[in-house]
Order: structure tokens, then C-alpha cells, then sequence
């Protein structure tokens, strides 16, 4: 087992020692090396041995440094480990063709889950990877339970045997491992008292595992030969609502927090209120869409409010918001006022159907390149035109691979940008239209040139 060394700082002490990027890095200690993780947990201290293959020669590396000090080198990137389920509700299998290879592949990597927050279901997750776990402290790990009734996640998650989750659960929650769980909600499978026995059971982990979270299943219209799944509706989402708000004032008595959060998707979808801030303690499943909403809401208005008191708009200008269908209930009713109490500030949501996964699909981070264009088209520009945030990768890419730049060029050039969290930067821009060169770099508002 080895890893390669792709690059080397100047002056570090890794070159100093002659190493170069592709010699391979085979011990840290006496101990084999698999990846990065392995290399962060004994790079601390102030002696080091290496093991590695300067220029095709192995040699043995004492090094003397500062207890926090770094050699200076980077190691190849993590290749994700791929999920060993093949869940009924798993999202891949929606997905369209033609899509980048990424969006097909099944990702369930411990290592991602305590670097990134990716949820994983741990069936793949063997004794020694549990031990590294534990000794490496790799922690929190974000676990996909969905289910702790054998027979029912061996339906959900198609296992062929017991992949003993409560085992590892514990195991993990006894050598004081932070975790963050999850459950799929698939209405007339995972639901009912089998949800309560999953809730029951994670629960009685006790503080290790500092929350869980609901969320309903995403069904696409691209399901031919797959199982037949139920849709979260109206009455369903209020019945979980309540059902869950029950179950919240014993945590909350117990732990001080509710502990058991919904995703936003319930109270979208049965058209309620999202909770105030409070009831989040604090957001810690954020990413997880557990809280996004009134997180906007709350930041929206305050820096609103600040704007407001130091403004000083001198021509009237129009604001365009583009979102999706579940995300347009809370933007019409809360965030399009907010912004309107801006002076000079009028204020036009659109929401954009899916036409890649189905119009059943309806939240904003699958809105596609295609699904703007054709909305877009042959509606007349304003004075922006603003995208949500989540419709782009990494890469600054949409789903379907289409550029900011190239879809500006299908809609004739019209005033875009991607919203980026600043409204200042959005009032900037919509102010100051010939400041499409300015330097991006600096600025939070991604403007598409």
C-alpha cells in the first residue's frame, strides 16, 4: 500500500529531506498509509519516520520538527468508496441519461462523511475501518439510518443479510464518536411504527448521536422498472409535523434540545410556517436542509435592514428572482416583501417548472441550464435576472452542464448572476450595470460575463 506525493512546497521541509512530487509514500510511523486521513493523524508530534520511494529507491526518514509543524507535501486525492446498497429510493437511479458520470455514482465513504457532512448508510463499514474511526477520531460521521427493523431496511435497502447497524452505531456512540443521523422517509415503508423503533433506538444511543433528521423521499418522473413509491403529500407532511412535535418535548425536556428535526420539505409542502430560529438550536443539520429556509429568511432581513438605513438609491430598478415551485411559497410571502421595503426596488419572482427530472420535482438545486432557458426565453429581460445558489456544482456548473456564461448566450445576453448570499453585492451590481468587469474574485456575487 503506498500514496503519491504530487507536490512539494519550496522550502519546506519535505524538500530539504528530497522528496518530489510521485515518490510514493509507503509508513508514517511504522504504520501503512492509505490515504490522507492517514497521514494527517501522524503528522502531529516532533519525531516522524517516514517510509517512502525517493526516486524508485525505498528509504527510511527521521525527521525532528515543531509539534504542529507541516513537512510541506500533498498526497493524491481520496477516491470515493462506493455505496454497497441498492435502496429502492436511491436518487441515481432517477436520474436521466446524459447527465456527467458523477451524478451515477453511489457514494458512501466514512472518510467523505467526517471531511464533507455525506450522509453514508455504514453497511459497508467493516471492524477495521470501525477501529480507525475510533482512533483516528474521525468524527462527526453523518450515518443514513432510514431503518433500524431488520426486515424493513432489508426491503428499503435491498440486503440480502444483516449489515448489524446497531452494532456499529453503538460501538461508535461508546467510544464517544459524534454523529448526525438521518431517515429517508418513504411513506408506507419506513414509516409508522417502524419509524417510532428507529427513532426509539438511535435515541437510546444517547448523547453521541447529537440529532436526527427526517427527510422525504425526491421521486423523479424517470422511475420505469423501479419500485413504485408514494409521494409526500399535503396531509401526510401535517401528520408528520405534529406526530414529530410530540416526539420533541421529551428530548427537549431530556436534552435540553429537540434533538428530532424535520428537513424543510414538511413544512413546505404542507404549506406551513417554518419554525423560528430556536426551534434549530442552532442549525447543526444546515446542509442537510434541515433549517435553510429560515436561515435565508433571518439573514435576509437583517442585512436588509441594514441596507435600508444606509441606502441611497437614485433610480428605480427591477429584481427578477428565479426559483423553484416548493421553494416559491416562503419567497412570495417573505423574502419578495423584505425586499421590496428597498427604495427604488421592484421585485419579480418567477418560478421554473423541471423539465429535466419532472415537474413532480420541485425543489431549486435540480433546476437545470435547459429548465431556465426555456422559462426564461421569451420573457422580456429586467434589470437582473438572479439564480439561486444551489443550481450550481462546484465547478460552477448546472446539472445538466450547461455554463452560466453559455445560458446568458441562449437568453440574448440579458443581466444574470448567481446569488451568492450578499444582497449589497446584488443592489451593487443592479446599480452599477457597466460593472460587469469587475473582479469577481473579490466579490461574493459571481457576476456572468
Amino acid at each position: 500500500m503506498s500514496i503519491k506525493i504530487t507536490s512539494v512546497e519550496p522550502g519546506s521541509i519535505a524538500e530539504e529531506l528530497g522528496i518530489h512530487p510521485g515518490d510514493e509514500l509507503m509508513t508514517m510511523n511504522g504504520e501503512p498509509v492509505h490515504d490522507e486521513l492517514d497521514v494527517k493523524f501522524h503528522m502531529p508530534g516532533e519525531a516522524l519516520e517516514l517510509g517512502i520511494y525517493l526516486n524508485g529507491e525505498y528509504t527510511l526518514l527521521e525527521v525532528e520538527k515543531e509539534e504542529d509543524e507541516e513537512l510541506g507535501f500533498a498526497v493524491e486525492t481520496m477516491k470515493m468508496t462506493a455505496c454497497g446498497n441498492d435502496c429502492v429510493f436511491c436518487f441515481v437511479d432517477q436520474n436521466p441519461e446524459g447527465l456527467r458520470k458523477a451524478l451515477y455514482f453511489r457514494d458512501g465513504d466514512y472518510r467523505f462523511s467526517h471531511l464533507y457532512g455525506n450522509f453514508n448508510t455504514m453497511t459497508n463499514v467493516g471492524p477495521k475501518s470501525l477501529e480507525r474511526i475510533v482512533r483516528q477520531r474521525l468524527m462527526p460521521q453523518y450515518v443514513s439510518v432510514h431503518s433500524t427493523d431488520l426486515e424493513v431496511r432489508k426491503k428499503l435497502m435491498r440486503l440480502r443479510k444483516d449489515d448489524h447497524i446497531m452494532d456499529k452505531l453503538r460501538y461508535l456512540a461508546e467510544n464517544d464518536i459524534w454523529m448526525h443521523g438521518q431517515v429517508v422517509l418513504c411513506p408506507g415503508i419506513n414509516d409508522g411504527e417502524s419509524l417510532n423503533k428507529t427513532i426509539d433506538d438511535i435515541y437510546r444511543l444517547g448523547p453521541a448521536v447529537q440529532t436526527m433528521a427526517i427527510v422525504p423521499v425526491g421521486l423523479t418522473s424517470h422511475r420505469t422498472g423501479l419500485a413504485e413509491l408514494k409521494q409526500v403529500d399535503k396531509s401526510y407532511a401535517l401528520h408528520m409535523i405534529e406526530s414529530v412535535f410530540e416526539l420533541q418535548k421529551k428530548y427537549r425536556d431530556e436534552r435540553g434540545v429537540n434533538w428530532l428535526y424535520l428537513s424543510d420539505e414538511w413544512f413546505l409542502v404542507a404549506e406551513e410556517t417554518v419554525p423560528d430560529q430556536d426551534w434549530y438550536d442552532g442549525f447543526p443539520q444546515l446542509e442537510n436542509g434541515v433549517g435553510m429556509v429560515r436561515d435565508f429568511i433571518e439573514e435576509t432581513k437583517k442585512e436588509v435592514h441594514t441596507i435600508r438605513r444606509t441606502s441611497e438609491r437614485k433610480a428605480p430598478r427591477r429584481l427578477t428572482l428565479a426559483t423553484a415551485t416548493l421553494a416559491s411559497g416562503f419567497m412570495r410571502s417573505d423574502i419578495v416583501p423584505i425586499l421590496q421595503s428597498i427604495p427604488q426596488l421592484e421585485v419579480d419572482l418567477e418560478v421554473v417548472v423541471n423539465r429535466l427530472y419532472g415537474s413532480d420535482v420541485t425543489v431549486t438545486g435540480l433546476l437545470s441550464g435547459q429548465c431556465f432557458e426555456h422559462h426564461f426565453q421569451d420573457r422580456p429581460p429586467t434589470d437582473l435576472l438572479l439564480l439561486p445558489p444551489n443550481v450550481l456544482n462546484e465547478d460552477d456548473i448546472f446539472i445538466d452542464d450547461e455554463t452560466p456564461l453559455g445560458l446568458k448566450r441562449k437568453l440574448g445576453g440579458r443581466p444574470m448572476a448567481i446569488f451568492h448570499g450578499s444582497w449589497e453585492e446584488v443592489l451593487f451590481y443592479l446599480d452599477h450595470p457597466e460593472a460587469e468587469a469587475f473582479d469577481t474574485k473579490k466579490m461574493k456575487l459571481p457576476v456572468v460575463h
